[in-house]
C-alpha cells in the first residue's frame, strides 16, 4: 500500500463531499480532520489509521466489520487485501453507502450492530467511535457474539487531554459529542472480558490518541 497514494485518494473524495455539505456537518465523521489544512492535525488522523492497519496482516477472505464506518476510510485498504467487508454506521449511513458506491464495492451496511445475525467476524475495527456511546456494555456483548475464538477487536480514541481539546478548538471543530475518553473505553473493554494484546500511543509523552488490539 502506498500511504501517500491512499491518502490522496481519500482526501480528494472527502473534499468533494465536504464542498457540497453544510459546514461542520461531518466533523464527527472525521472528514475535515483527514483533509485539514493544518498538516499536523491531518497527519495525526492519518497516522492513527496507519497504526490500526499495522495491527493486521493476512486479510484474504477474512470477514471484517468496520463499526462506525463513517467515511469508509478503511474500505480501500480492506478491499485491496481481499477481505469480506461489512460496515455498521448509524449517524452517517448515507455517507458510508456513498463511499462504498464510489469505490465500486458491494458492502453490506447495517444501521445497528444489533441487526447483524448469522455472521462471525475475524476482525472488528472500532476507530474513534466508542467515545460517542454512553452505554458500551450491550455493544461489546454483541461484538463477542459476532466473534470467533481468535477474533481481534481494534479500537482507537482520543485521550481528551487538555492539549487534545486545545488542538481541536484551534483546528476549528465545533461539534463535540464525546461522552468518554479512551481510558474509560479501555476500562469497559477490559471489564467485558477482552484482553489487551497490543497498544500504541500518538504521541507520547503528550498522548493524544491510543490505538489498541484486543482478543479473548
Amino acid at each position: 500500500m502506498s500511504d501517500r497514494g491512499y491518502r490522496i485518494f481519500y482526501e480528494n473524495l472527502f473534499l468533494r463531499i465536504l464542498s457540497s455539505s453544510p459546514k461542520n456537518f461531518f466533523d464527527e465523521a472525521a472528514l475535515p480532520s483527514y483533509t485539514h489544512k493544518n498538516r499536523l492535525m491531518a497527519n495525526l488522523f492519518w497516522n492513527r489509521l496507519w497504526t490500526a492497519f499495522s495491527f493486521v496482516d493476512d486479510l484474504k477472505n477474512k470477514n471484517v466489520l468496520d463499526f462506525g464506518a463513517g467515511g469508509g476510510v478503511s474500505f480501500k485498504f480492506l478491499s485491496e487485501r481481499g477481505a469480506n467487508i461489512y460496515a455498521c454506521e448509524k449517524e452517517f449511513y448515507d455517507l458510508t453507502e456513498m463511499v462504498a458506491k464510489d469505490l465500486n464495492l458491494k458492502i453490506p451496511v447495517f444501521k445497528d450492530i444489533m441487526d447483524i445475525e448469522n455472521l462471525k467476524f475475524d476482525i472488528v475495527f472500532a476507530l474513534d467511535v466508542f467515545e460517542h456511546i454512553d452505554n458500551l456494555e450491550p455493544i461489546l456483548k454483541k461484538v463477542k457474539e459476532l466473534s470467533k475464538n481468535d477474533t481481534k477487536l481494534i479500537i482507537s480514541g482520543p485521550t481528551e487531554s487538555f492539549i487534545y481539546k486545545i488542538g481541536r478548538f484551534l483546528a476549528g471543530f465545533k461539534g463535540h459529542y464525546h461522552v468518554k475518553n479512551i481510558y474509560d473505553i479501555e476500562k469497559e473493554v477490559t471489564e467485558s472480558g477482552f484482553k489487551l494484546l497490543k497498544l500504541k500511543r500518538l504521541y507520547p509523552p503528550i498522548t493524544l490518541f491510543r490505538i489498541s488490539m484486543w482478543g479473548f
